[in-house]
This record gives structure tokens, sequence and C-alpha cells, in this order.
């Protein structure tokens, strides 16, 4: 099986988010695609299982488990598979999802976001390891779902930002809980840089705590977010993985259709066998 390595909302190669993508998967079982995942140890691989000139089918795993959709997978995977042409669509286990290429630009359309309740600022702030008065009050905390599940914490600058570490052992006791706080997307409106919007940093849990360098699914997340606070028609630049030396950049255009985007570049191509 031929698979490609590449980076992911990234402005130069060996920076973003890597993916691997696993071409001609049909025949792989689903412990097989995990445990290939696993061996890849990415944040994401993709499995293609069908595909056409317009059209592929994908499966998404991280090395843990399957996802029902995953942002820079699905802008990777689509670019692998359909650079060249105008659209190209992924049929994922969310759905549909349109991806479209616009000179070095990959956007997706990604599935509707649920924005659900508040969630409390002190057990957000502890959940980061910060005190509450380290958080941004006009950006109150919100859950979100869009595939997997987000807690958005907005804090009050940059040292917040990077002094933020999540708690695993009350990260664990939330979700034996019940609370939907799988994944952690802190952001702040101090960028990092003079042409960007915001600096974010996303944790989550895949065998041990993890940091992702770039979180498509959460930034659309945050899209839905900054529009229902009444930022719509506006396009923002988000800059995530600064701390973990991935530095990377997202694109929200806060429009209708609403669409999160970014460049990718190739790194490596080869053989799979099993």
């Amino acid at each position: 099986m031929k698979f490609s390595i590449v980076d992911v909302f990234a402005e130069h190669p060996l920076q973003g988010n890597q993916l691997a993508v696993v071409e001609d998967a049909a025949a792989l079982s689903t412990q097989q695609m995990q445990d290939i995942a696993r061996e890849m140890n990415y944040s994401e691989t993709t499995f293609v299982t069908e595909a056409d000139e317009e059209t592929a089918r994908v499966r998404i795993f991280t090395p843990e488990w399957e996802l029902p959709f995953a942002g820079h997978p699905t802008l990777g995977t689509a670019w692998v598979l359909g650079r060249g042409r105008d659209v190209y669509t992924l049929e994922l286990d969310v759905g549909r999802v349109q991806v479209t290429f616009e000179k070095e630009m990959v956007w997706m359309m990604p599935p509707p976001v649920k924005l659900d309740g508040t969630f409390p600022a002190e057990r957000a702030a502890a959940l980061v390891g910060l005190g509450e008065d380290q958080l941004d009050g006009s950006f109150p905390v919100r859950l979100a779902e869009v595939g997997p599940r987000f807690v958005l914490i907005g804090v009050r600058d940059l040292a917040a930002l990077k002094a933020a570490r999540l708690d695993e052992t009350r990260h664990q006791a939330y979700l034996a809980a019940g609370e939907p706080v799988q994944c952690v997307f802190v952001f702040s409106a101090e960028p990092y840089a003079s042409d960007a919007q915001f600096a974010a940093r996303m944790f989550f849990e895949s065998g041990g705590v993890r940091e992702d360098p770039a979180t498509g699914s959460a930034n659309s997340a945050f899209a839905a977010y900054l529009e229902d606070l009444g930022w719509h028609g506006r396009q923002v630049v988000v800059d995530q993985g600064v701390e973990i030396r991935r530095p990377s950049r997202l694109y929200l255009d806060l429009r209708d259709p609403l669409r999160v985007g970014g460049k990718v570049h190739p790194v490596a191509v080869g053989t799979l066998t099993l």
C-alpha cells in the first residue's frame, strides 16, 4: 500500500501537523488500521478504502482510537488525493466533507458544529493548571462538538497560554464523571504574530496527554464559537503548535459557508508492507 506523509496547516515544510495517508486500504481490518496508526504515532493517520477522481471514503485513527471527523486529516488526505482539482469530497463517518483548492490554500467546509452550554470558569481554569483570574472574561468557556467534543477556554494573554498544562488527574476525573471535555482547546486574543488574531493550544488524551500541533476540528468549533459571539463575516488567523516546536497557522473564514483552511506540504512517499 502506498502511503504519504504531509505537513498540514504548515506555512513551510517540517512545520504544522504531520499526517500519514494510507491508500488502497480496503483490505485492512479495523485492528490493523489501529495498529498502523499506533506505529505511525502521529496525532492521526488516515486510511483510504475507496477513491475515484472526485470522492474518497476515508477512516481516521489516532494512536488509540477511531475518530468520526478531524480537520487536518481531512485537508491532508484531500490534498494527497485531489490536488490539481478545484474540489474534492471525503466520505467520513461524520458525513460528506467538501474540500476546495485555491492557489496554495486548501479549505474545508466542516460538518455542523454543536455549541453546547457553558462550563464553570473555575473548573476550566483548574483543568489547565491556571487560576480563574488568568481567564479572559470576554470569552466565556463553552462546550462544543464537531465529531470530537471540546471545551473552549479563553485566557487573558500569552503568558497564561504558555503556562497552561492539562491536569491529567483532574481531566480523568472529569471524564469519569461524564463531563464532555475529551479535548481541551485553550486560546488567547494576544497572538504570537502581528498578522494573526489568536494563539492557541490543544490538549487531548491518547495513551497519555498529548498536545496537538494544529487542530482543524477544534478550530472549526472555535469558528462557530466566534460567530456566536458576533464575529460573523470576518477572517481570522490562529497560530498553534508554537510551544511544541511545530508552528502551525489556521485560517478561519467566518462567512457563509464557514470554512477552515491552511497550507499543505509533502514530506515523504513510501510503501507500507504487512
